[in-house]
């Protein structure tokens, strides 16, 4: 979907009211009020480990790819992660129209009718860049069980509140 217009997905009789993309750059969320202490705790406890085995690498080279896993769990953790998130928001692209709600990204495009988004729920920071949610991330069951399901939303976006209040328009249109 790389470099497709959302002109070119509108349907015959559709108007583009609003079109956007997310805010470059990395930027904290909520979650990372916990997960940085985590990684640092992480990556820390694997120096102290890996430290002293360093002096056995000589004796036992193949020893120290026990670690490997461990090591890109906690690179992911402390830096990693922001990265992959800048590069997947990098190709997404959004659209509200006078039918339906638009996100396009690298691989796909969604299109959400307006009687089918189950809730909207904003979160805007004072900037005024914030992300509308249609449907919140979430995880279900429980140890080895557990699922990750991505949220459905228009994320980082400036001007979240104006986009908001026209999906709210939209949506008691539809009804």
């Amino acid at each position: 979907m790389d470099g497709e217009s959302i002109r070119g997905l509108l349907q015959p009789g559709e108007r583009l009211l609003w079109e956007g993309v997310p805010e470059r750059g990395i930027r904290l969320q909520r979650s990372d009020w916990y997960t940085i202490p985590f990684s640092l705790l992480w990556c820390g406890m694997l120096c102290i480990i890996i430290g002293p085995q360093i002096r056995t690498a000589a004796v036992l080279p193949f020893m120290g790819l026990i670690y490997v896993p461990f090591l890109l769990a906690g690179f992911y953790l402390l830096a990693g992660r922001f990265f992959f998130r800048a590069y997947r928001l990098a190709g997404m692209r959004y659209a509200v129209t006078d039918k339906r709600a638009v996100i396009v990204s690298r691989r796909e495009a969604v299109s959400l009718m307006y009687r089918q988004i189950p809730m909207l729920q904003k979160e805007i920071r004072r900037s005024g860049v914030g992300t509308i949610w249609f449907q919140r991330p979430s995880a279900y069951g429980n140890g080895n069980r557990r699922r990750h399901v991505p949220g459905v939303g228009f994320e980082e976006i400036a001007g979240a509140e104006e986009v908001y209040r026209l999906l709210e328009r939209q949506m008691l249109n539809r009804e």
